[in-house]
C-alpha cells in the first residue's frame, strides 16, 4: 500500500507543472564559475543582507515569478550571497555599496555589470540584459538613442539607464517618463497595443490622467491576451494612486473637478474596484463639503473605519491633507493626529512625526 501511494505521488509530480521560480544554487562562487563553464552560462548574483527590506521583498515577490525564473534559469548560474556573511569577501572585491545589488559575471568571474535596488517584471529583465549585453550598456544605449534609434528595447533601456545613474531620482524619473511619453506619441494605435510596447504602461508613469494611462484604461480589452493580467494590475495600481490623491487632498473644488471625480468613479466601477476604494471616496466627498474644523471632526469620528494603510496615508501629510490656515486650525489638526500616536505601528509613527513637525514648526 505504501509503495502504491509513493508511486502515485511520483506520477502526480510528473504531470504537475514545475515551479518556474528562480533556481538559486547553494554553491560557492568558485563552484559557480565551474558550473557556468560546463553549462555555457553566465553567473547572476543577488548580494543581500539580513536587514534589507527591498532584499526581502525581491525574495518574496520577484524571484518566485515565472517570467523571472524563465529568463534567469536557462541563462545563468544563480547565487544568493549574504554580503555580510559568506559573500562578504566577494562583495568587497566588486565594491558592493547598496542592497540589494544584482550583478552579472562571465564564467571566469569577471564582472560584466550590476544595478542596485528593487526591480520587478520586465524592468528587472531589461536591467539584467543591460548588464550582460554590451549593446545595452549605459554608454552604448545613450549613443544609440541620441543617434535616433527608437526600438522598444533601446527606449526602455535608455530610460532605465537615466534613472539608475542619476543622483536626483525624482528628476530622472520624470525625464525617463518624458522619453517614454515621446515614444508613445510617435506610435499609432495598433503599435501601442503590441506586446513589445507593453513597457510603456508599467514604466515611469506619472499620473492617472496622463495619455499613456488613459489609453491603457480605454483599450484594456484590446491588449494581447498574454498581457491582459499585467494590464489589469497596472490599471488597478494607477487607480489606487488616484483614489489616494482624492483621499489625501481636497481637489474636488468646483464643477469641473467634480465631473472629473465622477468620471473616475465610473471607471473604477467598470473595473470592479468600488468596494476597495469605498472609504477613500467617502472621506473625499466629506472633505469637499466641509470646512477644516468640520472635516477634522469627521476624521476623528470615522478614523477607525479606515484600514491601516489608509490611516497612514491620512496622517502622513497633515498640512497637505487638511490645509489649515489659522493657529486654531493647526492646533485642532495636531490634536487629532497626536491622539493616534500611541496606537500607530512604528513605520507610520515615524511618518506621522515628520508630518506633525512640518505642521507645527513655523516656516521661515
Amino acid at each position: 500500500m505504501k509503495k502504491t501511494i509513493i508511486s502515485a505521488l511520483i506520477a502526480m509530480a510528473g504531470i504537475m507543472p514545475a515551479a518556474a521560480q528562480t533556481e538559486f544554487r547553494h554553491i560557492t562562487f568558485d563552484e559557480a564559475k565551474t558550473a557556468a563553464k560546463a553549462e555555457g552560462k553566465l553567473i547572476f548574483v543577488d548580494f543581500y543582507t539580513q536587514w534589507c527590506g527591498p532584499c526581502k521583498r525581491m525574495a518574496a515577490n520577484v524571484f518566485p515569478k515565472k517570467e523571472i525564473g524563465d529568463y534567469l534559469n536557462p541563462n545563468f548560474v544563480c547565487l544568493k550571497l549574504d554580503a555580510e556573511a559568506e559573500g562578504a569577501a566577494l562583495a568587497k572585491t566588486v565594491e558592493v555599496k547598496a542592497y540589494p545589488t544584482l550583478m552579472v559575471f562571465d564564467a571566469d568571474g569577471n564582472k560584466l555589470g550590476s544595478f542596485a535596488g528593487m526591480k520587478d517584471g520586465q524592468d528587472f529583465i531589461t536591467a539584467v540584459e543591460m548588464c550582460k549585453n554590451p549593446e545595452l550598456s549605459p554608454e552604448r544605449v545613450t549613443a544609440r538613442y541620441e543617434a535616433g534609434e527608437r526600438t522598444p528595447e533601446v527606449v526602455r533601456a535608455y530610460a532605465i539607464s537615466i534613472v539608475d545613474n542619476a543622483r536626483d531620482y525624482m528628476s530622472a524619473f520624470y525625464q525617463a517618463g518624458k522619453i517614454i511619453d515621446d515614444y508613445f506619441e510617435s506610435l499609432n494605435e495598433q503599435q501601442r497595443l503590441k506586446p513589445e510596447n507593453h513597457f510603456m504602461f508599467d514604466s515611469y508613469t506619472t499620473g492617472y490622467n496622463t495619455p499613456r494611462v488613459q489609453f491603457m484604461i480605454a483599450n484594456r480589452d484590446r491588449f494581447d491576451t498574454s498581457k491582459s493580467n499585467d494590464i489589469a494590475e497596472q490599471i488597478k495600481q494607477q487607480m489606487t494612486f488616484e483614489a489616494n490623491r482624492y483621499f489625501t487632498t481636497n481637489v474636488i473644488t468646483d464643477q469641473a473637478s467634480r465631473q472629473e471625480y465622477d468620471k473616475f468613479k465610473q471607471n473604477v466601477e467598470k473595473m470592479g474596484l468600488t468596494s476597495k476604494f469605498a472609504n477613500m471616496f467617502r472621506f473625499a466627498e466629506a472633505h469637499a463639503s466641509m470646512d477644516v474644523e468640520a472635516y477634522v471632526d469627521f476624521c476623528d469620528k470615522n478614523f477607525d473605519t479606515l484600514d491601516t494603510e489608509e490611516q497612514g496615508s491620512l496622517l502622513a501629510q497633515l498640512s497637505k491633507t487638511f490645509a489649515p490656515s489659522t493657529p486654531e486650525q493647526i492646533k485642532k489638526v495636531s490634536g487629532f493626529a497626536r491622539k493616534r500616536l500611541p496606537d500607530l505601528p512604528i513605520s507610520q509613527l515615524l511618518m506621522t512625526a515628520y508630518s506633525l513637525h512640518d505642521l507645527e514648526v513655523p516656516k521661515h
